[in-house]
């Protein structure tokens, strides 16, 4: 790494390995993946983390249900649905981390000998609520609050033997066995306090309040083992139990860093990451057990968790929407919309028709909406327009930078500034925002391109120099917009550079390429095919 380059370090939930990865699962991947893009192109040195998610007593099952000799099999079977389709969607991760790696056992096991000595985690027995498809364990008072909601919404009452999940409405089980416990109830207090300290640690501001209310409700110390199955991390002073799988899968943030290596230099250089990116339904987990344990092993906190809601469907029997997920069954494949959209197309629709802090329904309809207005009528004409005029008007080339490109002009005002507001929402995760900053800059390209008539100044010799400056005007816009749309839709954006005969890959300093004047103009220029054919209903 440059000394002189800030280090950036972002993270995906590692997913869990049940079943292939699902539109909500890629969602989460892709937001992660345009953060970490932009944060490139602004110059800093980025770790993007992601990986899978394989201990735990669902793995256990779904290898025997599908006829695996060992979980093992079926992680090695499920691994490459996940890396073909990052690889498909461009993910630009730099680590892929599996909970069965030898380097990650290898800090789990450090970690947890950490808690021993220093008197964070005893050993008692658990009786409790424990809903086996997300392998989460509920207290009396969540599950009794959850039935009463459920009930003052109408809705019949549940099985007392087998009450309803706060979080996902399946039957919980009440399991009891041995068990190690961690000491959650001791940092009620001093995570309070650092929420109060890190206004900003949760975001969006609804999920703050969502878990500051969770806490001041009261922490209860915490299973963190299982002795009822060996499918996990064996703990290092007790080999009859292995670690929990949310611990377990937790500590990958700082495993895939090097922690519990003979080398923690990057861990050193890189903790505490900037940014968790995570779904709204393990927010507990990601805002309230894995700071406390940061905090019971001495560790710094990671600065930012963003939470981001649903994608959500209608359940065509009940008329409910439901949250999009593999244990509902009603999951739709990445694939599929991608069938429809094309990859890129697929990144933009849900980065810019999203509102990532809240739920949102998933409908064909609005995705060819979206790219039939946004991409293949603006941004995708706007390029077509461009460069056939440009090659048609100037024997195949862009027109050199004309004297007077510096002068006052409707595009030259809509690219001034824009950086500034982009970067803004960008660093927010509001990338409907973001997108519109440089839509912005494509409407009002095509709205000069209409008003100053190109076609008409190419037919009067006498205005050749205004004709150049239109043209250039135009492709110097639609070279920022590139650059912008590059986190979003990084292939379209490398075939538009290579279109006009630019830098291959993107920009390392942003703010300088949103700069007005930066086209030196004279090199070839290519029509080429339709970026985004138009989709018909």
């Amino acid at each position: 790494m440059a000394a002189d380059k800030p280090s950036y370090y972002i993270s995906t939930p590692i997913y869990y390995v049940n079943a292939k990865p699902h539109l909500g699962t890629a969602y989460c991947t892709v937001m992660a993946d345009v953060q970490a893009r932009f944060r490139r192109a602004c110059g800093a040195d980025v770790k993007f983390l992601t990986g899978m998610d394989e201990h735990g007593e669902k793995v256990a099952e779904a290898a025997e249900k599908n006829g695996f000799a060992t979980p093992q099999d079926w992680c090695d079977s499920m691994e490459p649905a996940f890396r073909d389709l990052w690889e498909t969607l461009e993910i630009s991760n730099d680590d892929f981390i599996r909970t069965t790696q030898p380097r990650h056992v290898a800090g789990v096991q450090k970690f947890l000998k950490v808690l021993l000595d220093r008197g964070y985690i005893y050993k008692d027995a658990y009786d409790g609520w424990y809903c086996r498809p997300d392998e989460t364990y509920f207290t009396e008072t969540q599950v009794r609050h959850h039935e009463e909601a459920r009930q003052a919404a109408g809705e019949a009452p549940a099985d007392p033997e087998h009450p309803l999940c706060p979080d996902c409405d399946r039957p919980l089980e009440r399991i009891k066995e041995e068990s190690w416990f961690f000491k959650l109830s001791a940092f009620e207090q001093p995570l309070l306090d650092f929420y109060e300290a890190h206004p900003d640690f949760i975001q969006p501001e609804t999920r703050r309040n969502e878990v500051l209310s969770f806490v001041k409700g009261g922490l209860k110390d915490l299973s963190i083992s299982r002795s009822t199955f060996d499918w996990g991390v064996p703990f290092p002073f007790d080999e009859k139990h292995v670690a929990y799988v949310w611990v377990d899968a937790l500590l990958n943030y700082i495993t895939a860093l090097g922690y519990g290596s003979d080398d923690e230099s990057e861990f050193e250089r890189r903790w505490p990451a900037q940014v968790h990116v995570v779904g709204k339904d393990i927010i507990r987990f990601h805002c309230v057990i894995w700071p406390a344990l940061l905090m019971a092993a001495g560790l710094p906190l990671p600065e930012k968790v963003f939470v981001h809601g649903f994608l959500t469907v209608r359940n065509e029997q009940t008329g409910k929407v439901e949250k999009m997920s593999k244990s509902r069954g009603n999951a739709i494949a990445p694939e599929e919309v991608i069938d429809l959209l094309g990859v890129d197309a697929y990144r933009y629709y849900f980065m810019s028709d999203v509102i990532h802090g809240t739920d949102a329904p998933i409908s064909w309809g609005r995705m060819r909406q979206v790219y039939n207005a946004d991409l293949a009528n603006s941004w995708g004409n706007l390029v077509s327009r461009a460069l056939n005029m440009s090659a048609k008007y100037f024997d195949g080339c862009a027109p050199e930078r004309p004297a007077g490109y510096e002068a006052a002009t409707p595009l030259k005002a809509a690219c001034e500034g824009v950086f500034d507001a982009y970067a803004e929402h960008m660093a927010a995760f509001n990338y409907q925002a973001a997108c519109a900053d440089v839509m912005g800059i494509v409407e009002a390209a095509n709205l000069y391109i209409e008003n100053s008539a190109p076609w008409a100044l190419a037919k009067d010799p006498a205005r050749a120099d205004e004709l150049a400056l239109v043209i250039w005007n135009v492709l110097e816009a639609i070279r920022i917009a590139a650059e912008l749309y590059d986190p979003f839709m990084p292939a379209i954006s490398a075939e538009v550079r290579r279109r006009m005969s630019l830098a291959a890959v993107p920009t390392r300093d942003l703010k300088a390429a949103c700069a007005w004047g930066g086209l030196a103009g004279g090199q070839p220029v290519e029509k080429g095919a339709a970026l985004f054919p138009r989709l018909q209903d």
